[in-house]
């Protein structure tokens, strides 16, 4: 397992974390994450053998948010 930390900007409330949250805890190969709106960031354990972080930041990206 791998941990990634990613910055996020776009988010304007609660709600955007806990559905960029939700999104990211549908994504086969997440085992946990967490969003944070107070301080802007993102944690996800992810295993690097079914997805990359390369995607994990895409997803940030296909919500409407962009990675800082």
């Amino acid at each position: 397992m791998e941990t990634i930390k990613i910055s996020v900007d776009g988010m304007s409330c609660q709600g955007c974390a806990d559905s960029l949250t939700r999104l990211f805890d549908k994504e086969p190969g997440v085992n946990e994450a967490s969003v944070s709106f107070d301080t802007e960031r993102a944690e996800v354990l992810f295993d690097p053998s079914r997805v990359s972080a390369s995607r994990l930041t895409e997803l940030v990206n296909k919500a409407g948010f962009q990675v800082k």
